[in-house]
């Protein structure tokens, strides 16, 4: 019994199996058989009943932008029907079009065109065809010239187009120069045969004044197959000669586009594109199928013209119920995102207010296709008072099963839009209830953010218009007001000056003070002693800051703040790192170059201080780092570098109050080194926050000397001194080119009130730090992170 039961299960399996076998065969091959070589009998079934298609690759798909032909035949109404209840009316489009190879008629299957307007146009009569060798032969074309003519017995209609001027100007305005190619279709081996033969007058892309050019060859919509020259070097009038085939059939080409694309290759960086050339409507082509020749003009394409593709979609909204219904159509010759060279597309609907998502619908995705069609329809409730104030994000988007989708072109809809989309929204308010159906070109997401910032720059723009007119009207009222107590107070001058002269005359003069000119000269002796220094000047001070000759960028590592530095001492190349304001840690380094090399933190010395510093302001100076204590106000310690101890401590007094300098706030105490030895700079609040320059002795830490200076802290970042005379940085608080705008000399030398400003070169933002090195003549910067040299002008006096 059990053999009898499995021997039956295996005969049901084999019979199952056996017609799923029939039924794949008859769909894989005795389908296209027959559509290929029984057209009559689709044409008798054309004749019984109308057929509805949906395959792509027999797609006829119009749109407005085309024109409509002329010599075209009368189209017949058909009867209308509607995808849903919020898409616009679709016209159906049928009609039969004749075409003769090899006395075959062959009749068009009639389908759905989902255009809302669309325009018909009829091929022309498929002319007898000269099959011949696929491969091209120039001197072919050119005996086959000088045998007939230049159009001995033959009409030229394109002699008989009248030729706009304008539009030849524009023409060569966007031109790039032209391209010279053949095309001819084989219908035996059903192959589009394209010989690129030359290019001219390209332009220069490289510097030399010359191109690389090559181009690249897509049959649209299909972007998997494509073909590429060789690259003709350094010309600007290559010549290719070189055939390339692509396999379609004959009923195809009204729905293909050649797309040429003419590149400049680049070995190190990405290849430009100089132009492309775009040809459809092949069966209106002079002498086609038959060898045809042309040139056309290359026109330019820039980076936000690049071919994303279309979406046709519809708006239509109802007032009386809130209602915004945006039904989704179709897409057409989308970008390729995936390896395969399809994609699996669907669309994603954002409303959008002032920047901000606040809602968001998508569609079904539509599998390894570039031109799914959707008819999807998405609804969202808005009010009529609110319909002003949104605008629809369209994103046509690929999915991925790993990692996340992408964006393959988004286009935006609403008042603040770009024309079409603007235009669109406006018809669609124009004419509520109504669905109105657009084709919209894909754009890349970030043109669409580079517009809304526009836009709300723009808005911030307004704004901020109407708040100066608004604040200079007050101006004004209070200028009208000051005038008026300026006016007051200049007539009660007047009046008391003529009471002053009239007592003048009448009370004389009792008593006279006699101020012996000796004493004059004593005081004015004290005031120059107190300002000179009692610091005598090094053998080598004598010369003056005169430019920041250069910038060098050495290095960005650390934090936004920090400081860096060599060791003056003679002998000494090592380089300092101080990390952050607040810190212990010191990275030191044998020289400049292991500090620059990648991997330099394998190469540090690693110091740990006994105590924490704070700001910016330490140096190093004798193996000995000074530096502010962190724990206090005004402590500056000296610690030794070799055995991390600390050898002297010292409370500065004044300092600490309040920053050294206002747009470095972490620096209340700022140390230098010069060429006579070790400084402090702070800034003292009862003096107008002014800064205090200390001579202080390296080795006892002692005060030497205290000088007040006429440099204002505000707006001040860094300060340095060279040969006694202190050089103070200042900026703007948003950053910007710093400058030194004043001087203090301790020595009196130095002419400080008309000094030119002295502008540093270009940079990122402000300095947090600047160490002077008085041997190399050089300043160490900490500019945000980066580590940079400049290299200073110095001038004898």
């Amino acid at each position: 019994v059990s053999v009898s039961l499995l021997s039956l299960l295996v005969t049901t399996c084999g019979l199952a199996l056996f017609a799923v076998s029939l039924f794949v065969s008859w769909k894989l091959f005795w389908v296209p058989w027959r559509d290929r070589f029984l057209p009559s009998l689709k044409d008798q079934q054309g004749e019984q009943q109308p057929v509805l298609t949906e395959v792509e690759g027999l797609e006829r798909e119009y749109s407005e932008d085309f024109e409509k032909d002329p010599n075209a035949p009368t189209v017949l109404p058909e009867s209308a029907m509607k995808i849903s209840h919020t898409s616009p009316d679709i016209q159906l489009e049928a009609q039969m079009k004749a075409k003769e190879l090899n006395h075959i008629h062959i009749a068009r299957v009639q389908r759905q065109v989902t255009e809302p307007t669309s325009s018909v146009r009829h091929n022309s009569i498929r002319r007898q065809m000269n099959v011949s060798n696929p491969d091209f032969n120039l001197a072919q074309f050119q005996r086959q010239e000088s045998l007939t003519g230049p159009g001995l017995g033959r009409i030229k209609p394109e002699l008989y187009k009248q030729r706009s001027i304008d539009a030849d100007d524009t023409r060569r305005a966007d031109s790039c120069g032209r391209l010279h190619f053949i095309l001819k279709y084989d219908c035996d081996l059903e192959q589009l045969i394209v010989k690129i033969h030359k290019a001219q007058d390209l332009p220069a892309k490289d510097f030399t004044g010359t191109s690389d050019p090559y181009v690249k060859i897509y049959l649209l919509p299909d972007r998997k197959t494509k073909h590429q020259t060789k690259v003709h070097r350094k010309t600007l009038n290559p010549i290719f000669d070189e055939v390339f085939l692509f396999p379609v059939e004959y009923a195809e080409l009204p729905t293909r586009k050649l797309h040429f694309s003419v590149y400049d290759f680049d070995r190190f960086s990405r290849h430009d594109v100089i132009g492309q050339v775009v040809v459809d409507n092949f069966l209106d082509l002079p002498d086609f199928p038959q060898e045809t020749r042309l040139c056309r003009d290359i026109l330019y394409v820039s980076a936000d013209n690049v071919d994303l593709g279309d979406l046709m979609f519809s708006l239509c909204y109802l007032p009386t119920a809130g209602r915004l219904t945006i039904t989704i159509i179709k897409a057409r010759n989308l970008k390729a995102m995936d390896i395969t060279g399809a994609s699996d597309p669907y669309v994603k609907v954002s409303i959008m207010c002032d920047g901000r998502r606040l809602k968001k619908r998508k569609t079904s995705t539509k599998r390894n296709t570039l031109n799914p069609v959707y008819n999807e329809a998405i609804v969202f409730d808005v009010p009529p008072e609110n319909i002003d104030q949104i605008s629809l994000l369209i994103a046509v988007m690929d999915y991925d099963r790993v990692g996340h989708n992408e964006v393959i072109g988004v286009c935006h809809v609403g008042n603040r839009a770009q024309s079409l989309g603007r235009d669109h929204w406006n018809e669609m308010l124009t004419y509520p209830r109504k669905p109105i159906a657009r084709w919209h070109p894909l754009v890349e997401g970030r043109m669409i953010k580079c517009e809304q910032d526009f836009q709300h720059f723009s808005q911030r723009m307004y704004d901020m218009s109407k708040e100066i007119h608004s604040e200079t009207s007050k101006m004004n009222v209070l200028k009208s007001e000051v005038k008026g107590h300026l006016d007051t107070f200049a007539m009660r001058l007047d009046r008391v000056e003529r009471d002053v002269e009239y007592l003048h005359e009448k009370i004389p003069d009792t008593v006279q003070v006699d101020v012996e000119d000796s004493l004059i000269e004593h005081q004015v002796k004290e005031a120059k002693l107190k300002k000179t220094s009692v610091i005598p000047k090094g053998k080598d001070c004598s010369s003056e800051v005169v430019g920041i000759k250069s910038l060098k960028m050495v290095k960005k590592a650390g934090d936004a703040n920090g400081s860096w530095m060599k060791d003056p001492t003679k002998g000494s190349a090592k380089i300092y790192f101080f990390s952050g304001t607040r810190n212990s840690t010191v990275l030191a380094y044998t020289s400049l170059k292991t500090f620059t090399e990648p991997n330099s933190t394998k190469k540090t010395e690693v110091i740990h201080l006994p105590f924490p510093w704070h700001g910016t302001g330490h140096v190093v100076y004798n193996g000995f780092v000074y530096y502010h204590n962190a724990d206090t106000s005004n402590e500056i310690l000296k610690v030794h570098l070799s055995n991390r101890t600390v050898a002297d401590r010292v409370l500065l007094p004044g300092a600490g109050r309040m920053p050294a300098y206002s747009l470095n706030p972490h620096t209340l105490l700022d140390l230098a080194v010069d060429e006579m030895g070790l400084w402090s700079i702070h800034a003292d609040p009862d003096f107008g926050g002014n800064l205090v320059i200390t001579k202080l002795d390296h080795h006892s830490l002692a005060v030497e000397h205290t000088w007040d200076t006429n440099c204002n802290s505000r707006d001040a970042e860094a300060a340095f001194i060279v040969c006694g005379t202190l050089y103070v940085v200042y900026n703007s608080h948003y950053g910007g080119r710093s400058s030194i705008q004043c001087l203090f000399d301790i020595h009196d030398t130095i002419y400080t009130e008309g000094i030119p400003v002295l502008f540093f070169p270009k940079r990122y933002t402000s300095h947090s730090a600047l160490r002077f090195h008085p041997k190399d003549k050089q300043l160490y910067a900490w500019d945000d992170g980066y580590q940079t040299i400049y290299k200073l002008e110095i001038k004898k006096m």
